[in-house]
């Protein structure tokens, strides 16, 4: 142990030691610490520890920081010190100590700067992940692997261009992008590119200058320059004329604007995400979209998933949305039935996440009970549903007539069923009303308006 060289060891620690004496004179101090410093000659021995202008905080932690040394007072405290990047946050702990009968004072310094980033990032991603789970419900593995494309998009600054059937939250994909991304904190422009004329969306989008045209009676700023540092949605991107996909083009290569009846160029630097539910690349081969904005634009695509593709997520969905309208409402509406359940799970869902929303709110208006019931769905789902059992009843019949005597003789007879009869089979199959009906011989639709008509409905 005797041979083992004490200060080369510490020399490369990887924590700064500074020993200093009663009056703040650097003793000792190793590599680390210099290199902290940025003291560049290595020459920090002989210096005050004041002098070398130590602490990068206001005078009063200063002084409160030396006066704990000179008093000998334990440190173990966050402070930042100087650095060749402006400043490092360190964690710094004393230790008072004697050698050759002289007082002196151990400083540890630790960089935790990185430990920092490091955990800042960690929550940068764990808010990321949050926001999205928040945001776009459900759990299936086409909506997971939605979230991270979403994630690799925010990351970077090219064109997005969405495309999904209406309904399938194109709006709210472009949202998640910009909300995890580094433009967060500046604006989200949302421009729908079908609900304007030609004009008006020129004038929307690129604003306009006084008595550039009738009612022009003030200056107008368009969208693309309040989206400055920040996101414009341009959705419905394929509705546009073929002049204003010629001025957009432009925008998408230059980021260079001029108002309607301005002949000033304008500067704007802001994220473009663009929406539609046509094929836009069909549209380029019937040359109705052009050909290098759809290049431009389509630098990362995006597809959303419509409903019909993750039916395992419609009862997530509508616990999301009975949550939702619940606290609109005033109403405590537990969930739907297990037969208002079923209806939903059939339905093909053109409409997607939006007409279930519509589907749900309408059952609201509707309900009376905490049980949503499936005759408190809309008719036309009801009847969507009637006309596939009607179908499927059909082929039913068709199989029995080609089949034995005694598969005709199972078949139960539709009429003389009295309240005592339905009320005992339901019974019999533990309420159950798909075994029920087919033990009478009736639909399942049937035996809901037999139970309504002689209000013995249960859910």
């Amino acid at each position: 142990m005797n041979n083992i060289n004490f200060n080369e060891i510490i020399k490369d620690f990887p924590e700064g030691i500074i020993l200093i004496d009663d009056n703040l004179d650097i003793k000792f101090c190793n590599n680390t610490i210099t290199d902290l410093l940025n003291y560049k000659d290595k020459t920090l021995i002989g210096k005050n520890l004041r002098s070398i202008d130590f602490l990068q905080e206001n005078q009063k932690i200063k002084d409160a920081f030396f006066n704990s040394l000179k008093n000998r007072q334990n440190i173990k405290s966050l402070y930042y010190i100087k650095n060749i990047n402006d400043s490092s946050l360190v964690y710094i702990i004393s230790k008072n100590i004697q050698a050759d009968n002289a007082d002196y004072t151990l400083l540890s310094v630790c960089d935790i700067t990185s430990l920092l980033h490091c955990s800042l990032n960690a929550n940068k991603i764990e808010n990321r992940i949050n926001y999205l789970e928040r945001k776009i419900i459900g759990k299936d593995d086409k909506i997971l692997e939605l979230f991270k494309i979403i994630k690799l998009a925010s990351e970077s600054t090219s064109n997005v261009l969405i495309h999904g059937e209406s309904g399938t939250g194109k709006e709210l994909v472009a949202r998640a992008i910009h909300e995890i991304s580094d433009r967060k904190n500046m604006n989200f422009i949302t421009v729908n590119c079908s609900a304007l004329s030609e004009s008006l969306l020129e004038s929307e989008l690129f604003g306009h200058v006084k008595g550039a045209f009738t009612g022009a009676y003030k200056d107008k700023i368009g969208k693309f320059e309040i989206s400055h540092g920040g996101t414009i949605f341009l959705d419905e991107i394929g509705d546009i004329s073929p002049l204003t996909q010629l001025k957009l083009l432009r925008v998408v290569e230059e980021k260079i604007i001029t108002r309607v009846g301005d002949n000033r160029e304008i500067k704007v630097d802001m994220r473009i995400i663009c929406a539609s539910n046509k094929n836009l690349r069909e549209m380029v081969y019937k040359e109705l979209f052009r050909e290098d904005l759809f290049y431009r634009l389509n630098v990362f695509q995006i597809n959303t998933i419509p409903l019909r593709d993750r039916k395992n997520d419609i009862p997530i969905l509508c616990e999301y949305f009975i949550n939702n309208f619940n606290q609109k409402t005033g109403k405590q509406i537990k969930r739907f039935t297990e037969d208002a359940l079923k209806l939903l799970m059939d339905y093909s869902w053109h409409g997607n996440i939006r007409e279930l929303q519509n589907v749900i709110e309408h059952s609201f208006v509707v309900c009376g009970n905490e049980y949503i019931d499936m005759f408190d769905l809309p008719l036309e789902l009801r009847q969507y549903n009637f006309r596939d059992r009607k179908v499927d009843g059909l082929s039913n019949t068709l199989s029995v007539k080609k089949g034995s005597n005694e598969k005709k003789a199972n078949i139960k007879p539709r009429n003389n069923l009295t309240k005592e009869k339905i009320m005992d089979t339901l019974k019999k199959n533990n309420n159950n009303k798909a075994a029920s009906a087919r033990e009478l011989g009736i639909s399942r639709i049937a035996l809901w308006k037999k139970l309504k008509k002689i209000n013995i409905i249960s859910i």
